[in-house]
C-alpha cells in the first residue's frame, strides 16, 4: 500500500484506476492553457483568420447605439494562405532509404516511393499535410497521427462469427493543439513521453463497437464548460451525439516498459487498456517556430493579429465616416425662407431669400490622408513580417521587369520561411517513415496498391509488410526554392535538354509542368537496379542473361567491378570468373553483331562498320573474333565459355602461378 500518489507514476496504475488519471492531465492542461492566456491566443488567432464568418460576410453596426460601421479586410488570412501555398505548393519527393545496398533492398526503396506516393495521390496524405501547415501557421503547434485502421482497406474474409475482416490501413488524422494534452512542464518538445488525444465520436457507434458497457457509454455525455472553453465549434456539441473520446499514448520507457495505450470517456469508462502496439508515438508535430524554454510553438500568425486589428480600425473609420455623411446635406441661414418646386424632367428649382447667404453642402465625408498612410504602411509592415512580399502576392513592384527576376523575388521569399519549410520537410520525413513502419508491421494481408509507373501511369502492385522489411527510414528532398515557380521549371527543363538528359518531348513536359526529375531517370535507374542485380548474382558464380536492348558498354564498365576482387582472381576454376567474363563476352558479342540500326535506336554504339569490320580504337578487324557464338538458348542460361584473347582469338585459360 502507497503513502500517497506520488510514490507512483501516474501513468502505470491499475486499469480501475488509469481513467482518473488521464481526465486530470486533461483538466490540467486545460487550466494552464486558460491562464497562460494560450487559449484566448488560440481563440483569437481562429477568429481572426475566419473572420468574415463570424461578421456574416458584411459590414456591421457596432457601437453602444450602433453608430459606427466595422469593416474588417482579412490580410491576416491572405499572408497565412500565401505561407502555406509558398510551403506546399511543391508536392513531397519522398526518398526512402534502406539499411543495405543489395538489389532486393534497392527494389523496396522503389515500392516504398511508390506507395508513398499512393499514399498522396489516393489515400488524401497530400491534403492531410497541406491541412497540418495551415494548423501549424494559425496557432502555432499543428498535429498530424499515423495508425493502423484494422477495419480499412477491403474486406478479405470473414469470422466464424460472421463478422467482416478487412485487409486494414493506414489512417492519417490531423490534431489542433488543443486537442493534444502533454506535459506544458516540459522545456523542449522532444521530450514527450506521452500525449493525450482527443477526439470526438458519435456514442451509439461507440456502444456497439462495445456492447459490454453499452450502458455505460450511452450515459456519457460532454462536459460544457469544457466544450464551450477549448473547441471552436461548442454549440454543435452541446446536447450532441458525439462525446469525448480520450486516447492515452504512452512509449516505452524504463518506467513503462511496455508502453501503453488507453481509451476513456468523459465519466471515466475505459473503452481499451494494454500495451501500445506501436514502436513510436505515432503522432507527428509540426511548429513553424519554436517558443524556447517551453514546450509550445510559434507562428509569425501571432505578431500579425495586432496589425490586423489596427487596419480593421482604420478601415471601419474610413467606411463609418461615409457611410454616415456620404448623403450630402444642404447648409442655410436661419431665415433664408427657402422654397422649392419641382420642374418636369426632374429638376429641382431652389428659392432663397437672396438677402440671406446662398445655401451650399456640407461636406464631412473628408477623411484625413493620414488614415489611407497608415493602411499602406500597415500592409508593408505585414509582409515584412511575414516575408510575403509583394510579388508572390501577384502584384510585384513596378522596377521587377522580367520573369526571371519576379521568379527570383519568389524564391527569396521562399528561402526566408526557412524555419516553416524545415518543420514542413521533418514532418514529412516522419509521417512517410511511420507510414512505412506500420504497413511492415500490421499488413500482412497481400494488398494491391496503385504504384506511379513510368510517365505516372499507375502499375497496380501486390505487396505485404515483408516486401518493406529493408526500408530504414524515409527523407524527402523539396529541391531547391526556384524550382518551385514557373520560371525556374522552364529553366531546369532547358538544361536538361542541352545535357541530353531529355529522351522526349513528353519528358520535358513532364519536368516543366511537375518539376521533378521521375520522368527523365526512371528508365536510367531501372537499368542500374538491373545492373546491380546483376552483379550479385555473378559474385555467387550465377550465369546471367544479356539482352540485345540492354545498355551493353555500361553494362560492361559495371560488370567488371565483380572481378575486382584479389581473393576471386586466386582461384584458377573460380566459377565467378567465368560467368563473369562470359556475361561480359555477350554484351560484346552484341555490340558487334547486333544490327547497327537497332543499337542506334537504343543510344548504342555498334563496333562494327557497315562493311562488316569491327571498330576499334585505333585498331583493324583482326583484333577481335566476330564469329564466336553466344552461349545463350532461349529456356535457360548455361556456364558461359571462357573469353578469347583479344590478341590471338584463342580462348583464355585461367591459371595461377605456382
Amino acid at each position: 500500500m502507497r503513502n500517497s500518489d506520488r510514490d507512483i507514476y501516474w501513468a502505470s496504475v491499475p486499469s480501475d484506476e488509469i481513467a482518473d488519471k488521464i481526465l486530470a492531465r486533461v483538466d490540467d492542461f486545460y487550466e494552464y492553457l486558460q491562464l497562460s492566456g494560450r487559449l484566448a491566443l488560440y481563440m483569437r488567432s481562429y477568429n481572426y483568420y475566419y473572420r468574415p464568418r463570424f461578421s456574416g460576410g458584411a459590414l456591421n453596426a457596432v457601437g453602444e447605439q450602433g453608430e459606427l460601421t466595422a469593416l474588417s479586410v482579412n490580410n491576416y488570412r491572405n499572408l497565412l494562405s500565401h505561407l502555406e501555398t509558398m510551403t506546399t505548393q511543391q508536392r513531397p519527393y519522398f526518398e526512402p532509404k534502406a539499411t543495405n545496398s543489395d538489389a532486393k533492398s534497392q527494389a523496396q526503396v522503389i515500392l516504398a516511393a511508390g506507395l508513398l506516393d499512393y499514399y498522396m495521390r489516393e489515400k488524401g496524405l497530400e491534403g492531410k499535410l497541406k491541412l497540418a501547415v495551415k494548423i501549424g501557421l494559425m496557432f502555432g503547434d499543428s498535429y498530424l497521427r499515423v495508425e493502423w485502421d484494422a477495419n480499412g482497406g477491403k474486406e478479405y474474409g470473414q469470422t466464424e462469427t460472421g463478422a467482416t475482416i478487412s485487409e486494414g490501413d493506414i489512417k492519417y488524422t490531423n490534431y489542433l493543439p488543443v486537442d493534444v494534452v502533454k506535459d506544458f512542464t516540459k522545456q523542449a518538445p522532444d521530450q514527450d513521453s506521452w500525449v493525450i488525444l482527443r477526439d470526438f465520436e458519435n456514442k451509439f457507434d461507440l456502444a456497439a463497437k462495445y456492447p459490454e458497457i453499452e450502458e455505460d457509454i450511452l450515459s456519457d455525455s460532454n462536459d460544457d464548460n469544457m466544450i464551450n472553453t477549448t473547441t471552436f465549434m461548442a454549440s454543435a456539441l452541446i446536447d450532441s451525439d458525439n462525446i469525448s473520446v480520450f486516447t492515452l499514448l504512452h512509449k516505452p520507457t524504463k518506467s513503462m516498459p511496455n508502453g501503453r495505450y488507453t481509451q476513456c470517456i468523459n465519466n471515466g469508462t475505459v473503452l481499451i487498456d494494454g500495451p501500445i502496439p506501436y514502436k513510436e508515438l505515432h503522432v507527428h508535430r509540426l511548429a513553424p517556430d519554436e517558443e524556447v524554454g517551453t514546450c509550445f510553438g510559434y507562428t509569425v500568425a501571432f505578431d500579425l493579429l495586432p496589425v490586423q486589428e489596427a487596419q480593421d480600425i482604420l478601415y471601419s473609420t474610413i467606411i463609418t465616416n461615409q457611410s454616415t455623411f456620404g448623403v450630402q446635406n444642404v447648409l442655410v441661414a436661419q431665415g433664408s425662407n427657402l422654397q422649392t418646386s419641382q420642374l418636369s424632367g426632374g429638376l429641382t428649382v431652389t428659392e432663397w431669400d437672396s438677402k440671406m447667404p446662398k445655401p451650399e453642402a456640407m461636406q464631412l465625408t473628408a477623411t484625413p490622408p493620414e488614415i489611407f498612410n497608415m493602411i499602406a504602411t500597415f500592409d508593408k509592415v505585414g509582409e515584412t513580417l511575414s516575408s510575403v512580399n509583394s510579388a508572390v502576392r501577384g502584384n510585384p513592384e513596378s522596377v521587377l521587369k522580367s520573369g526571371v527576376a519576379i521568379a527570383l523575388v519568389q524564391a527569396a521569399a521562399l528561402q526566408s520561411t526557412s524555419g516553416l519549410q524545415h518543420s514542413y520537410n521533418k514532418l514529412c520525413e516522419n509521417v512517410g517513415t511511420s507510414t512505412i513502419n506500420i504497413n511492415k508491421d500490421f499488413a500482412a494481408v497481400p494488398r494491391v496498391a496503385a504504384i506511379a509507373g513510368k510517365s505516372n501511369r499507375p502499375l497496380m502492385k501486390e505487396f505485404t509488410g515483408d516486401n518493406l522489411s529493408g526500408i530504414d527510414r524515409v527523407t524527402v528532398d523539396m529541391g531547391n526554392p526556384l524550382t518551385r515557380t514557373h520560371g525556374g521549371k522552364v529553366n531546369l527543363a532547358d538544361q536538361l535538354m542541352e545535357r541530353g538528359m531529355v529522351d522526349n518531348g513528353d519528358q520535358y513536359i513532364q519536368v516543366l509542368t511537375t518539376g521533378r526529375l521521375e520522368p527523365v531517370i526512371e528508365g536510367k535507374q531501372a537499368e542500374l537496379l538491373l545492373i546491380k542485380g546483376e552483379n550479385e548474382n555473378l559474385s555467387e558464380g550465377k550465369a546471367q542473361r544479356a539482352l540485345i536492348t540492354d545498355q551493353h558498354a555500361q553494362h560492361i564498365m559495371e560488370h567488371k567491378t565483380v572481378l575486382a576482387n584479389p581473393e576471386v582472381r586466386q582461384d584458377p576454376n573460380s566459377p565467378i570468373i567465368q560467368v563473369t567474363l562470359g556475361h561480359i563476352q555477350e554484351h560484346i558479342d552484341f555490340l558487334t553483331t547486333a544490327d547497327p540500326q537497332l543499337l542506334a535506336l537504343i543510344k548504342q554504339q555498334s563496333m562494327m562498320t557497315p562493311g562488316g569490320q569491327i571498330l576499334q580504337d585505333g585498331g583493324t578487324a583482326d583484333m577481335l573474333d566476330p564469329t564466336a557464338p553466344v552461349q545463350q538458348e532461349a529456356q535457360e542460361v548455361g556456364v558461359p565459355r571462357q573469353p578469347n584473347n583479344p590478341v590471338t582469338g584463342e580462348q583464355i585459360q585461367s591459371q595461377v602461378p605456382m
